[in-house]
């Protein structure tokens, strides 16, 4: 499953592309706007996972078909927490270079070592066209946020229940931007570019065929390098922690009889700052595999929102997020695969 959104450009500076709400960011700290809405999120199947190897693959914007493989092309590998029961996880880096031009990647994967078909990755891709290290240039990229896994997609639809209700709870995590307004003084007119966690809380009333949910209600929003170290480097720029008091409230959507949802709202919320203006977007899909309720035991997506400050302030959140039922969290049980045999 992936959200590959936005085609725009920068003038005069490196830019980088980053897809779901059609944001345009500088790493040269200036912003620019974007140019169109979000069109929808893609399901399809984007990795394989033998318990050994992964293969990390994509269609880019032109048609061209691009891989990755973690036994050739892999310049970065760490251990990572992971908050699904009985997994491992690993951080892993790719660079790939051919005639076309050269990808970076970064995955995070987390399977069950006894089940290596029970994984998940959440990552990210740039494609560089025509270009090789060691100059980059972010003028001209493709971006891609991605999350995979058998459960999600893969052909497979999930048993969604009729009724009943069920909590989830998990962490969401991408990057933000903010532009300084008049309020900041002497900082106004900066731009910084930084990587947000929160906690994530979501409700799914199956009677009603519905979900919602918060970013950054429970806890506040972290300010802390976990997976784009690679471009924006390894410690956090913003030492002010701006995003500490966003609320991201996802209003709610519809859950569609193949377990995927979206909906092209989203409100954002501050106790101190005053938000004029928001646009936002989230959605994503619900897991095949029942906890021990008979309900999905995960659900995972994309959020983002673009936003104006009454001082002239602007700044966008983009990211993603993995939700477990708090049964499974509790009792780490689940249904085998759908048209297993287990």
């Amino acid at each position: 499953m992936r959200d590959s959104r936005s085609n725009c450009s920068g003038s005069g500076a490196s830019v980088v592309r980053v897809v779901l709400v059609s944001l345009c960011v500088t790493l040269a700290l200036a912003a620019c706007t974007a140019e169109k809405e979000p069109d929808g999120l893609s399901l399809e199947k984007n990795t394989e996972f033998d318990g050994q190897t992964l293969r990390f693959f994509l269609t880019l914007d032109d048609g061209t078909k691009a891989s990755v493989r973690s036994d050739e092309d892999l310049i970065g590998r760490m251990a990572a927490p992971t908050p699904m029961p009985g997994h491992l996880a690993r951080a892993l880096t790719f660079l790939k270079e051919t005639e076309a031009g050269t990808s970076v990647a970064h995955a995070l994967l987390s399977w069950d070592p006894d089940d290596p078909a029970d994984y998940l990755t959440f990552g990210w891709w740039v494609h560089f066209p025509d270009q090789h290290p060691p100059v980059l240039s972010f003028e001209e990229v493709d971006d891609y946020i991605i999350i995979d896994g058998p459960e999600l997609d893969h052909g497979v639809i999930p048993r969604v229940p009729a009724d009943g209700t069920a909590a989830y709870t998990g962490q969401a995590g991408g990057l933000y931007t903010y532009t300084f307004g008049s309020d900041w003084g002497e900082d106004e007119g900066e731009f910084v570019i930084e990587e947000y966690e929160g906690v994530l809380v979501l409700k799914a009333d199956f009677a009603d065929g519905t979900l919602w949910g918060c970013i950054g209600c429970v806890g506040d929003l972290v300010t802390r390098r976990a997976h784009f170290g690679v471009f924006l480097g390894r410690d956090p720029k913003d030492v002010q922690g701006l995003a500490k008091d966003y609320e991201l409230h996802l209003a709610t959507a519809i859950i569609g009889k193949d377990g995927q949802f979206e909906r092209k709202r989203l409100t954002l919320r501050h106790p101190e700052r005053t938000i004029t203006s928001f646009e936002g977007w989230w959605g994503g899909a619900l897991s095949s595999r029942q906890d021990t309720d008979g309900n999905p035991r995960l659900i995972a997506g994309f959020s983002g929102v673009d936003f104006e400050e009454s001082d002239g302030s602007e700044g966008i959140f983009i990211g993603s997020f993995l939700g477990l039922s708090n049964t499974f969290q509790q009792d780490g049980t689940s249904t085998p695969p759908l048209g297993s045999d287990g």
